[in-house]
């Protein structure tokens, strides 16, 4: 009472059949997840971004100097631990090490990432951060935001 050749072969077609819908789930959710996390850090380096000029407008306070002293209008790159604007020659792209993204390393990432500063009117700075970077659709992704500081003190 054993299986004949043409049982197996067409339990084998089944359950192949079914298998592919499995498959292209797990390989949509890889996609997914993979956007989600480049979505996730490219928002923590805009954020980082805006940061960094907003600590320079602190510091000018605290050193008694114009609160936009060094925050000329522009495209700069920023760096976490600077506590000044780099000229942006080309946008280079940012190095990861150990998690920490800077324009200098041994692990190039896919991130780009500008601040661009605009003084609309007297007492305000206008900054806005933006990441870009290429999935792995070939598409071009950016994510960006704008933050309005202003010579409040």
């Amino acid at each position: 009472m054993g299986f004949t050749l043409v049982e197996t072969l067409v339990s084998l077609v089944i359950l192949s059949v079914a298998m592919i819908p499995i498959l292209n789930l797990t390989a949509g959710t890889a996609r997914v997840n993979s956007n989600l996390q480049d979505n996730l850090v490219a928002a923590g380096l805009v954020q980082e971004g805006i940061e960094v000029v907003r600590a320079i407008r602190d510091n000018n306070w605290f050193n008694d100097r114009a609160f936009d002293e060094g925050l000329a209008a522009g495209v700069y790159q920023v760096q976490w631990d600077s506590n000044s604007l780099l000229s942006l020659p080309g946008n280079p792209v940012l190095f990861v090490d150990n998690g920490i993204y800077t324009y200098s390393g041994s692990v190039p990432s896919k991130f780009r990432r500008t601040v661009t500063i605009s003084k609309p009117n007297a007492g305000e700075l206008m900054v806005v951060g933006a990441v870009t970077w290429i999935e792995r659709s070939n598409n071009t992704k950016t994510l960006s935001a704008e933050s309005h500081l202003f010579n409040w003190k």
